[in-house]
């Protein structure tokens, strides 16, 4: 197995963890990882205000870790993949493993 890769995978992986970096985020794609969500109800279950909630999203999503879709007026919100989930149990399961 060749434990090399290229520097676009490092930078690509280094945006992973810079957007994982902030609790908002975290708590965002946590929420996320339970269903799709718009952005006021993203806003009114963490108490955080719609406009920090967009940019943490825009954030999120220039990563590739969440996605979105129109739905009417809303733009609803979903993790991007099953990766992202499982980066996301494994980083929580990482941090409260006694």
């Amino acid at each position: 197995m060749d434990d090399s890769f290229d520097q676009q995978t490092i930078d690509s992986v280094t945006e992973i963890f810079k957007a994982l970096s902030d609790g908002n985020r975290i708590r965002i794609m946590h929420l996320l990882s339970h269903g799709e969500c718009s952005v006021g109800h993203i806003a009114h279950t963490l108490d955080i205000s719609q406009s920090n909630v967009s940019h943490q999203l825009r954030l999120l999503k220039q990563a590739h870790l969440v996605k979105s879709k129109r739905d009417g007026q809303s733009m609803i919100y979903t993790l991007d993949d099953t990766h992202v989930t499982t980066l996301l149990k494994q980083a929580i399961h990482h941090a409260t493993h006694k």
